[in-house]
């Protein structure tokens, strides 16, 4: 919401309305999506999603190079707690990029922190500079960056996934070289990357070593959970932003 109404003045339009696209837009369960922050008078919203479902209207047949939509086909693309389950992010990253108007902006939201939630895998967390990173490789302008500071942390719900945020804008001059990056960075993925197995632990002698270095007595280790529990995030202050 703080990003649709600080930026929506700035938003481009065709024909008096903004195309929206949000990325990783399937509802589950009580999970809301950002359809409900769509304004139909003003915007125009599109659902994308690997699989059919509630708030889904494209599902691409490849999910890293969405053959079904042309270039410049949108105004705004958001994506909020999906580039954590994404094995390929950067894929990504530059289909976004090569989607949206030149001037369009894009709102990318992903936790920095929690612990391990598949969904169906669940591959990485983003600090400030992963935008930065992500944002050279897809040749996009950087409006924002945030990373949930320990503060806001423990004021906001779910802060324990100290949300991590990206807001940029695709420039207005086209940038040939950014072009052939992104076609470069797709191009292995047009044919389809395949399956792989989401792992997880997989024990053998070197974590078994570790872990046995690192057992303590029953009384430490219930401190240890209390401990954590009074102060989910560490000591305050570690990160301020």
């Amino acid at each position: 919401m703080s990003f649709f109404r600080s930026y929506r003045g700035q938003f481009p339009t065709l024909e008096g309305k903004t195309r929206v696209l949000e990325v990783g837009s399937k509802s589950y369960r009580e999970q809301d999506t950002y359809r409900s922050i769509v304004e139909d008078d003003r915007e125009i919203y599109t659902g994308l999603d690997l699989e059919a479902g509630k708030n889904v209207d494209i599902v691409p047949s490849n999910p890293y190079v969405w053959e079904e939509i042309a270039d410049a086909s949108f105004d705004v693309c958001i994506s909020g707690q999906t580039f954590e389950h994404n094995p390929f992010f950067w894929v990504t990253a530059c289909e976004i990029a090569r989607v949206l108007v030149p001037g369009g902006y894009t709102c990318i939201i992903a936790p920095g922190g929690g612990q391990v939630h598949r969904f169906p895998v669940d591959c990485y967390r983003y600090y400030p500079d992963s935008w930065a990173a992500i944002a050279a490789l897809a040749g996009l302008e950087i409006s924002e960056v945030y990373f949930e500071t320990d503060e806001v942390a423990l004021r906001v719900k779910g802060g324990r996934w100290r949300d991590s945020m990206l807001i940029a804008r695709k420039p207005l001059q086209t940038d040939e070289a950014a072009a052939r990056r992104r076609q470069q960075v797709v191009q292995p993925f047009k044919e389809g990357f395949g399956s792989f197995e989401a792992i997880g632990h997989k024990y053998g002698p070197a974590v078994e070593d570790y872990v046995a270095r690192t057992k303590v007595p029953p009384l430490r280790a219930i401190r240890q959970k209390v401990g954590r529990r009074i102060s989910p995030f560490g000591v305050l202050g570690i990160y301020r932003g």
